[in-house]
């Protein structure tokens, strides 16, 4: 702790930038915790919809990482990536208060939470690989070379945010769902005030190219990687399995086998996202951490486990000592991926390859989803789960047993931030 202490006070230092920073990052992903309730929510419990028409729904939102995010990491690392996200900012500040318009009116319809979901999904394909790029730029200036508890700090925020936004989408059944996007758009719209605070981060590498070009450059980077690739191809199967998961089965388990509408889907979020904030802190409070592929791979793999318990049927209060118990490996697992990547990526080429770490976590929710919804259609919730962790057993045993996944180390991964 004292050597950390050490570098975020050395000549050049500039620690107070990391907070507009994380403001920032706070502000988005509260706005996002709102959307994760009130979305589920409305297309459930509001509309009534049957699985599959839930699982459609959800991949409306996520589908456009699919379409959207390598493309908007190639775009990052030609642009300043701190101007693209004042105006991703501004521009996400808008459906929320379009739909809230729409409700307002009596006039909401499955078709329009399509398009807002499609709208939404768009912009986060845009934003997250810009600001994770920004994280090391700035992390440099505030801590030095420990990007470790730059990534670690960054994600507690995150989730802290997504919590808290959770906790006030709980009120939607009390306050109604256009007073909340209403607020969900003013924090939005905050969020572009804090990264305005933030200096200019011009792309590193100025020489013209073709987007598709950037976007193969990213891929191949990723592809010829032993640390990266593996660390990318765990994160695409959390993506479709717990992801997908996550976002269909919980809800439906909560409305319809539970019967605990708004209230009920966000004491689950808060459940599970507690247990990522707690997780993150304590690895911040641990500091360095050797093994990081061996605690990436057990963490996941206790995810597998939760999911299988989590589709026996019990009562609510065992369901969410479950979900708070996922987060914590989740938060673990997202937090050592995340610095893996920060720090095996070439400093050109870090947002085309964090947008690819973030498709395989992301651009795999949509596909979860739909045969999430698919398989509860055909099955039954519990059943939807069971399957889930059983597939994500048999892929972590091909990675383990295939890559380098389990042995990755800080060793491996200590290339010179930018």
């Amino acid at each position: 702790m004292n050597t950390q202490s050490t570098d975020s006070k050395q000549d050049g230092a500039e620690p107070g930038l990391f907070g507009f920073y994380l403001g920032g990052q706070a502000t988005w992903f509260s706005s996002i915790g709102l959307q994760m309730v009130l979305f589920a929510w409305l297309v459930t419990d509001v509309l009534d919809e049957r699985a599959f028409r839930v699982g459609l729904a959800q991949t409306a939102l996520m589908a456009p990482s699919l379409l959207f995010m390598i493309f908007g990491g190639a775009f990052a690392d030609r642009s300043d990536t701190r101007a693209v996200l004042i105006r991703l900012h501004c521009a996400a500040a808008l459906p929320p208060l379009a739909l809230a318009l729409i409700i307002f009116s009596g006039e909401l319809q499955y078709e329009w939470l399509i398009v807002y979901g499609l709208i939404m999904g768009s912009l986060s394909a845009f934003a997250i690989p810009a600001r994770d790029s920004l994280l090391s730029t700035v992390a440099v200036k505030a801590f030095g070379e420990d990007i470790q508890r730059a990534v670690t700090m960054a994600s507690g925020v995150q989730f802290l945010g997504q919590l808290g936004g959770i906790i006030v989408a709980g009120a939607a059944a009390v306050t109604g769902a256009p007073a909340l996007l209403a607020l969900q758009s003013v924090v939005m719209l905050s969020g572009a005030f804090m990264v305005r605070k933030l200096p200019p981060a011009p792309p590193l590498d100025r020489e013209p190219s073709h987007p598709l070009s950037d976007m193969r450059d990213g891929i191949a980077q990723v592809a010829r990687s032993p640390i990266l690739l593996p660390v990318v191809l765990g994160m695409f199967a959390v993506g479709v399995l717990y992801v997908g998961s996550f976002m269909v089965l919980l809800p439906l388990l909560v409305t319809n086998y539970y019967d605990g509408g708004a209230t009920g889907i966000s004491i689950v979020n808060i459940c599970f996202w507690g247990g990522t904030i707690i997780a993150t802190f304590a690895l911040l409070r641990f500091g360095h951490i050797h093994r990081r592929g061996l605690i990436m791979t057990c963490s996941l793999t206790s995810g597998a486990v939760i999911l299988f318990l989590i589709g026996v049927p019990a009562p609510f209060f065992v369901m969410c000592i479950l979900c708070f118990a996922w987060g914590l490996g989740a938060g673990t697992s997202m937090t050592m991926s995340r610095t893996i990547v920060q720090l095996a990526a070439p400093p050109t080429h870090r947002a085309r390859v964090l947008s690819i770490f973030q498709l395989g976590f992301a651009g795999g929710g949509p596909i979860g989803a739909f045969a999430s919804g698919f398989i509860v259609e055909l099955t039954s919730i519990h059943t939807a789960a069971w399957i889930s962790a059983g597939v994500m057993v048999l892929v972590l045993l091909t990675l383990a047993t295939t890559t380098r996944l389990v042995s990755i180390t800080s060793d491996d991964v200590a290339a010179s931030p930018a």
